[in-house]
């Protein structure tokens, strides 16, 4: 018999949250995707076993040194379903002019998803026991201090600290967006444009000034209210910023700042992500329901350092 779970698969739907993008969010950039196949194990982490000089001369007849294997994690990653349903009436159905209404719910469902992923990063990255070095800024320390701080130097002090610890230089400067605001205007770079630009400075100027290959504006914003109480919203990265190693594409073997474990369940053609639709006749309702099976684990500590309250 059919699995229960599977057997109202919808393929068209699932191709739309698939390709769902939200422009604010980033977790997947900074823990890129790895596909499992099995729902929870071990991963390896990057040691410096790599680094470790070797004699390399092999004698007649002798056999060839073997290098020190890698290191597994002593943290089990584990795939949790995170889903959502939604469900549309025949009388909502009936009174809408909406003629793409599945897939308005399918967005909605997967964006919902995705802000739930956003918030799990932000919070493991800066967690007191996460491991990412990091430093809180106050005072005359803070970005927003025109007079007294200097973003630039602080950025680059630490680009040589990660460089030191895992022999990649780091190309991924992310900010929230309060964090872009005050950056775009301060002083000392807005000072190396003086004779090249006119008018306010863009996410590119700032990504030249920082030189690194990605500068990312993390804009995504939730409501911090109570249900039932009215809403309140608040940057997901509140005023921190995340300096860190984002390796071109995903690889175990080789230092990254974290990755997002996706359980290929069911269908692993469908690249992890389910979207079922069914009906339910007592409520007059198709129900649709989107589901992905994932965990977020920080894979190099070191490849990152986080300047949380960089504002104020």
């Amino acid at each position: 018999m059919a699995d229960i779970s599977l057997q109202y698969l919808d393929q068209p739907l699932n191709n739309v949250s698939v390709g769902y993008v939200n422009d604010d969010y980033f977790a997947e950039k900074l823990f890129p995707p790895i596909p499992v196949k099995q729902r929870s194990g071990r991963f390896w982490v990057f040691g410096k076993e790599k680094f470790h000089r070797y004699e390399t001369i092999r004698a007649p007849k002798a056999e060839s040194r073997e290098i020190a294997p890698w290191a597994l994690s002593n943290n089990p990653y584990f795939c949790n379903d995170h889903s959502l349903k939604d469900s549309i009436s025949d009388e909502e159905r009936a009174g809408s002019d909406d003629t793409d209404l599945e897939i308005t719910t399918v967005q909605n469902l997967t964006d919902a998803i995705l802000l739930d992923l956003e918030i799990r990063v932000m919070n493991l990255i800066t967690a007191s026991g996460s491991g990412v070095p990091n430093t809180t800024l106050a005072g005359s320390s803070q970005w927003s201090d025109y007079v007294n701080s200097d973003p630039i130097a602080a950025v680059e002090a630490q680009k040589t600290v990660i460089k030191k610890a895992i022999a990649k230089t780091p190309n991924t400067l992310a900010v929230s967006y309060p964090v872009y605001a005050v950056l775009r205007q301060h002083p000392k770079i807005i000072d190396r444009f003086k004779y090249t630009q006119v008018g306010i400075l863009q996410a590119d100027h700032l990504k030249s000034v920082f030189d690194v290959d990605n500068f990312w504006v993390m804009g995504a914003e939730y409501d911090t209210a109570n249900e039932g109480q009215a809403p309140a919203l608040d940057f997901v990265w509140g005023k921190h910023a995340l300096l860190a190693y984002i390796p071109p594409s995903p690889q175990r073997l080789q230092p990254a700042l974290g990755y997002t474990f996706r359980w290929l369940f069911g269908a692993p053609d469908l690249g992890g992500t389910l979207t079922k639709r069914y009906r339910v006749e007592s409520k007059a309702s198709d129900v649709i329901e989107v589901h992905r099976y994932d965990d977020v684990q920080i894979v190099a500590a070191q490849a990152g350092f986080a300047f949380l309250n960089a504002v104020a």
